[in-house]
């Protein structure tokens, strides 16, 4: 779970926005859903120079984490990174050869 200050100024996301986190360790993308933004000093997100980092959600069950990317991704031990910020009706882009797409939580 993310701490409430890094959730200051969250706004909500429309219906259908995704992040695609490339996972090379285990050649993917995975494709998770935005639940919102938060804004952030430019230079200090998961995004290059984007003054908004996106809250996304990881639904399991029974330990639901609402986190924003950067977080997220600063805890993985991996080389994971954003690959794409998806708005709704499109599809992951210019994957490596070979990788596969997932959405969170499919095998």
């Amino acid at each position: 779970m993310t701490n409430k200050s890094e959730l200051a100024g969250f706004v909500p996301a429309p219906n259908g926005w995704r992040v695609a986190i490339a996972c090379p360790e285990d050649s993917l993308i995975m494709v998770v859903p935005v639940v919102g933004w938060v804004p952030i000093p430019e230079e200090s997100g998961s995004i290059l120079s984007s003054p908004l980092e996106p809250v996304v959600l990881f639904d399991n069950p029974r330990e639901p984490i609402i986190s924003t990317v950067h977080s997220t991704l600063t805890g993985w031990a991996d080389r994971s990174y954003v690959h794409q910020v998806l708005a709704p009706g499109s599809e992951v882009r210019e994957m490596h050869e070979g990788w596969k797409v997932v959405g969170y939580g499919d095998n």
